[in-house]
């Protein structure tokens, strides 16, 4: 994959700029940008989470959300814990925690629980006094605005942590050309066909919260996020989904959709509409250690929301 590159804003009567970004595959993401993007705070701030959830705010950049000092000890820990796992892809994906959308088909939730439960432990073995500033933030929104706080569970057992992962590792020299590219895809589906946890049955919405523990300077990947969501209809449409990547949608889809683009730097974190199509690219020689957990705000208002329940 070549570094994005600047191409010719479009004449048409607003200031308007894109990008072209040439994909190893072949495919090109046309990347336009007019009053979409994101809002950028410096650390985490509780209050804000409020014009998130009415959508006054589409998407938060938090600069700064945690320090550098706390990004390298958590780092440390979990490339040496032994519970952290080596996934079967290319580029390799070493990961800690188990994200809902990753429960096999069939699969009984009471198992996927209990290893949720392990990874619970381990992960609070890697975080310093066992203190997770993700929740802990979410959890002060949901105090300043008088909602309630509710981890995702069954069973008696909860989700406590979100999940790490470190993508790039291994992957080769920067001169290989190789890259990783997170297909256009949306995390919509699986709370709203009729899911049977009931605590996210038909929430119609889902957050993600990304926290970059290390990445390599300039090589950091950048999130994309298009102005558009998708029905559940289209979403099964078999005649739009990627013809190579195992899930997601086709890129030409996308081509004239106003996006934001949100690259962040160590200890900067980033709250991302997951219910919209995103994506992730990382270009070559990138190396990037994330927590990354979902949200779900329950009977969102114009001043807040009723719940939030939190998961991986």
């Amino acid at each position: 994959m070549s570094a994005p590159k600047p191409s010719t804003p479009r004449d048409n009567g607003q200031q308007s700029v894109y990008r072209e970004i040439h994909l190893s595959t072949g495919e090109t993401l046309r990347i336009g940008a007019h009053a979409y993007g994101a809002t950028v705070v410096e650390g985490l701030q509780p209050a804000i989470l409020a014009a998130v959830a009415s959508g006054a705010l589409p998407a938060l950049h938090i600069k700064n959300a945690v320090s550098i000092q706390w990004c390298d000890l958590v780092s440390d820990r979990f490339t040496r814990h032994p519970a952290t796992m080596k996934e079967d892809v290319l580029p390799p994906i070493y990961s800690l925690g188990s994200h809902l959308y990753s429960c096999p088909t069939g699969e009984s939730f009471s198992y996927y629980f209990q290893r949720i439960e392990q990874s619970n432990a381990a992960i609070a073995e890697i975080l310093p006094n066992g203190w997770d500033p993700i929740v802990s933030f979410l959890k002060d929104a949901c105090e300043l605005g008088g909602s309630r706080f509710e981890y995702l569970s069954a069973n008696g057992l909860s989700i406590r942590h979100g999940s790490f992962r470190t993508w790039g590792k291994d992957s080769g020299s920067t001169a290989d050309g190789r890259c990783y590219f997170a297909a256009p895809h949306e995390d919509y589906e699986e709370t709203n066909n009729n899911h049977p946890l009931p605590q996210i049955y038909q929430s119609n919405n889902v957050f993600s919260i990304i926290l970059c523990i290390d990445a390599v300077h300039d090589c950091e990947p950048e999130t994309i996020v298009w102005n558009q969501r998708m029905t559940l209809d289209e979403i099964s449409d078999p005649n739009i989904r990627h013809s190579w990547a195992s899930y997601g949608y086709r890129e030409s889809l996308f081509q004239d959709v106003d996006s934001m683009l949100i690259r962040l730097k160590k200890g900067d974190a980033a709250i991302i509409p997951a219910h919209n199509v995103h994506a992730v690219i990382g270009y070559s020689g990138f190396q990037w250690c994330t927590y990354m957990a979902f949200f779900h705000l329950i009977e969102p208002t114009p001043t807040g929301f009723s719940k939030l329940v939190f998961r991986t």
